[in-house]
């Protein structure tokens, strides 16, 4: 199989024994293979996942000795005879012109456009300060994409602990990128607007909603169900809420509301999520009152009164025969 290395050191008073905590690690090093993965899809996407391993090393600081796999064999990349895929892979996220050192270089400026070069495999960023850097076009694609950035943001997060000052890859015993608690502002993670995100569509329902829980403040969210599922929704019809605020509209549990309700999808770079608002409550249904055994009568008054005829119809019965005929005799 082959397959290529890598170190990453943490270093600082905080680790000088070479110990470090699993709580601050095993998420920067579950974050790296990701990043991993996800520019193995973009470099040689007919390919499995690259994975990553790692490799017990000496005492010292804290250094991870990776390993990049999970090919069986070696593959052309960029229409080069000679290119092994995996080191492409890894020079594009930890080399000199990767991924973490073209952040760090990017830092806080404002990228004012991107250029294609005569070499495919070359791109120049140009910044609104007026300076420009030529990256690798695998790198300026791996920038771009938000799940690699959020990614990249969790691997430098133990720079932000006490004690820990330095953060630095290695390819082949030499430095390609050293990181310190200043660059951490460069790896925010972005909250600019994606490409592609924002609203995808909506739909208004009329139907049928049970009342899980109320809330009385001010946009709060009500809790629903539709019998199939529960959910988070905003009250928008204004008169009803008025009637809550004023006690006129009062709740017990197993309530329902009959009212039009509007739900929107959206899309961001965690995925499809789905928003819900009552536009207007058309009916408040109370809950099916509960039939107390051995009251004669009770169980025909309790339909009558779920169905919304009142008890007392039941003494008006067509021809009056029930209010004055002459009784039915029972059968001998």
């Amino acid at each position: 199989m082959a397959e290529t290395a890598f170190d990453l050191t943490y270093d600082g008073d905080a680790i000088v024994e070479g110990r470090m905590p699993v709580r601050d690690l095993a998420p920067a090093l579950l974050a790296l293979g990701e990043i991993f993965a996800e520019a193995s899809d973009l470099i040689a996407p007919e390919r499995p996942p690259a994975s990553l391993s790692i490799e017990a090393t000496g005492k010292g600081s804290f250094v991870v000795h990776l390993i990049v796999g999970g090919w069986d064999h070696i593959i052309d990349i960029f229409s080069s005879k000679d290119a092994d895929a995996l080191v492409v892979l890894k020079e594009s996220i930890v080399g000199a012109c990767g991924l973490f050192a073209f952040t760090k270089a990017v830092g806080r400026r404002l990228i004012s456009r991107a250029d294609s070069t005569p070499d495919p495999g070359k791109m120049v960023i140009k910044f609104e300060d007026g300076t420009s850097l030529e990256v690798p076009t695998a790198t300026w694609e791996l920038y771009g994409r938000y799940e690699v950035r959020k990614k990249s943001s969790e691997v430098i997060k133990p720079l932000l602990k006490d004690g820990v000052d330095r953060l630095d890859f290695r390819v082949d015993r030499e430095v390609t990128v050293s990181l310190g608690p200043a660059d951490a502002d460069a790896f925010e993670a972005p909250t600019a607007p994606l490409i592609g995100a924002g609203p995808l569509g909506s739909e208004t329902l009329q139907l049928v909603v049970s009342i899980v829980s109320v809330a009385f403040k001010d946009d709060n969210k009500w809790r629903l169900s539709d019998g199939s599922r529960t959910f988070f929704a905003l009250i928008r019809d204004d008169a009803f809420l008025a009637g809550v605020a004023s006690g006129r509209e009062a709740f017990r549990a197993g309530d329902m509301l009959r009212c039009r309700l509007r739900i929107v999808q959206t899309s961001d770079g965690d995925g499809l999520h789905s928003e819900y608002e009552v536009i207007e409550v058309l009916e408040h249904l109370p809950r099916p009152q509960q039939l107390r055994l051995g009251e004669p009568g009770q169980q025909g008054e309790m339909l009558q009164e779920e169905r919304g005829i009142p008890a007392a119809a039941n003494d008006d019965d067509d021809d009056g025969d029930a209010a004055g005929g002459s009784p039915v005799a029972a059968p001998v």
